[in-house]
């Protein structure tokens, strides 16, 4: 009997010993290795939503150019005419005798200027100009959400891959029960129930390790659509970046102040409001005079019956004149209404706006705050189910724990391996949550 039991406890760890070689991942093949500057990169040139926001600039430009021309320099033309009469014979007509007419043509070409100065002319440059600044902040606010976006799915793709990691270090522990179960069987020290017990923790590890597998496919594919390029065939990405844990070390007030100078989407709203104050002044200026200028020349060449072409000049005309309205059935006083009001409604639009900056920045920084010190929890958490593992473990091996305490401080230690994970990574996201609201990067 004790030669017995001895042979058994010889398979039972033989068995237990064999199970780091018989578990091990399989090699990752055809790898591609990103890092993040790659994949932003890869996003500023080929994201279809930020290059729509890129495009806009394009109009806002010629916008600011157009009223800037407008402004400065006339416009001129040229414009040209051709007339024809052909020849007539000579009739009497009631005793009256009508002379012929020979033919005739006329080929006239001119050149004309025109200037016109005004009010909204003038206002116009200075709207064009806030609106193209505008755009050029809308561009920057697209890149800071376009750069958030591909950081936070980067570390996606970093959590996915150390769940991934984690799920096959549970497969092995669950293996390792099982053999240590199946061992005992063969030597009679406990029941098929342990086995059987043990072989449906196995299978719920397997299958745990198959969604982490297909979480981090689909989050290769999440981010290379924000990247706007295909992803690799097979999703084998490897994110070649880390980031350490560091005790936050900014200041929640030199944050909000940061915020509320550098947030581009706050930035786009005060350049809208400098346009629409610039409205406001276009229709004030309507009940000013306007100013109008113009000048034309041309030359003329005709052609009449058989004799030679002769040329004619035009000589230079000028004409300036200056209008002052009076009466416009209140037009102007509906648009110097409307206008008022776009400018006031923007103005308390920037306010809520700067409300809505204050709040995101400091519930982001609260949300680093408790992130980080999450971390130091859990990782105590997962050292202390660590250990409870490896008890239960030898208690079991020995004979003086059960099944069920094995299995249960199985669990107990995968759960506080992904709380653990979790808490990493969500104090990275929170760091990308403070630096989009604040409105650029901070590490």
């Amino acid at each position: 009997m004790r030669v017995r039991l001895i042979v058994g406890w010889v398979v039972v760890l033989t068995m237990v010993a064999a199970i780091g070689y018989a578990q091990q991942p399989p090699a990752r093949t055809d790898s591609v290795r990103l890092s993040l500057a790659d994949a932003l990169s890869a996003a500023e040139r080929n994201n279809p939503t930020y290059l729509t926001t890129l495009r806009a600039r394009s109009p806002a430009a010629w916008a600011r150019n157009n009223a800037a021309l407008s402004l400065f320099t006339p416009t001129f033309g040229l414009n040209g005419s051709f007339y024809q009469q052909a020849a007539a014979s000579g009739q009497v007509f009631q005793g009256f005798q009508i002379p012929a007419t020979p033919k005739y043509q006329q080929m006239n070409g001119g050149l004309q200027f025109s200037y016109r100065l005004s009010g909204p002319s003038i206002a116009n440059l200075g709207a064009a100009s806030s609106s193209l600044d505008a755009a050029d902040q809308d561009i920057g606010s697209a890149l800071t959400f376009l750069t958030v976006q591909v950081r936070t799915e980067y570390l996606n793709l970093l959590q996915a891959r150390a769940q991934a990691d984690l799920a096959v270090h549970v497969v092995t522990k669950a293996q390792e029960a099982l053999n240590l179960a199946q061992a005992k069987y063969g030597v009679g020290q406990n029941t098929m129930i342990d086995v059987r017990s043990a072989q449906v923790d196995k299978g719920n590890a397997d299958v745990s390790l198959l969604q982490a597998q297909q979480n981090v496919a689909l989050e290769v594919l999440k981010l290379y659509q924000l990247m706007g390029v295909p992803a690799p065939e097979p999703p084998a990405v490897i994110p070649s970046d880390s980031f350490p844990v560091v005790a936050p070390t900014w200041n929640e007030d030199t944050l909000i102040a940061q915020g509320l100078a550098n947030n581009p989407a706050l930035l786009a709203m005060r350049a809208r409001e400098v346009s629409a104050r610039w409205g406001s002044r276009s229709a004030y200026s309507q009940y000013l005079p306007s100013l109008s200028a113009s000048a034309n020349t041309g030359r003329s060449k005709i052609t009449q019956g058989s004799t030679a072409p002769y040329y004619q000049t035009n000589p230079w005309t000028f004409q300036v004149s200056v209008s002052l309205p009076i009466y416009d059935q209140g037009s102007r006083n509906a648009q110097v209404a409307q206008a008022n009001y776009q400018d006031e409604s923007l103005k308390q639009s920037i306010r809520a706006r700067e409300l809505q900056v204050r709040s995101d920045v400091a519930s982001a920084w609260v949300g680093l705050d408790v992130a980080y010190r999450t971390i130091a929890v859990q990782k105590n958490n997962q050292a202390a189910a660590d250990e409870a593992l490896a008890l239960a473990t030898e208690r079991y091996r020995v004979g003086s724990g059960s099944i069920i305490e094995l299995l249960t401080a199985r669990v107990t230690s995968e759960t506080a391996g992904y709380n653990y994970i979790n808490a990493v990574y969500n104090y990275h996201k929170a760091i990308a949550a403070l630096e989009q609201a604040v409105g650029r990067t901070l590490r």
